[in-house]
């Protein structure tokens, strides 16, 4: 994950294996394209995000540093399991698994926690985040 810059968003985030075939199961709910973004004016750097969660257990995030995300910073990929609202993403190439705890505040909207603050992120204050499904 960027972990100087995004360690408090890698939303998306919430996995475990790299099979194409997960083992654990995947909330079907979370199926899709997401987006999120920080909020200007708050106490973290802005940056917004695309993400992707498919039903092979893949994810991919991409982070940009404009709201119109046309300034790519990074691009992520990795393996994500949801279940029992806890969400596991393991970013390839980084051994630790970050952990969210979500819920749906509507079948668009997903509010997400990461309990575990890691001291080395960017911004100690962004442990929680809002996706909206694209589109909607």
């Amino acid at each position: 994950m960027l972990k100087p810059l995004l360690m408090g968003v890698g939303l998306a985030a919430l996995l475990a294996g790299c099979s194409s075939h997960p083992t654990q199961p995947l909330d079907q709910r979370l199926l899709g394209e997401w987006q999120g973004m920080r909020d200007k004016n708050g106490p973290c750097q802005f940056f917004a995000w695309n993400s992707s969660f498919g039903a092979d257990g893949r994810f991919t995030i991409s982070f940009f540093a404009d709201e119109q995300r046309t300034r790519l910073i990074q691009t992520e990929q990795g393996t994500w399991t949801a279940h029992d609202g806890k969400n596991h993403l393991t970013t390839d190439g980084v051994k630790t698994t970050e952990v969210y705890d979500y819920r749906f505040v509507d079948a668009n909207t997903v509010e997400y926690v990461n309990l575990n603050a890691d001291p080395t992120a960017d911004c100690q204050a962004d442990y929680r985040f809002t996706e909206h499904r694209a589109g909607h």
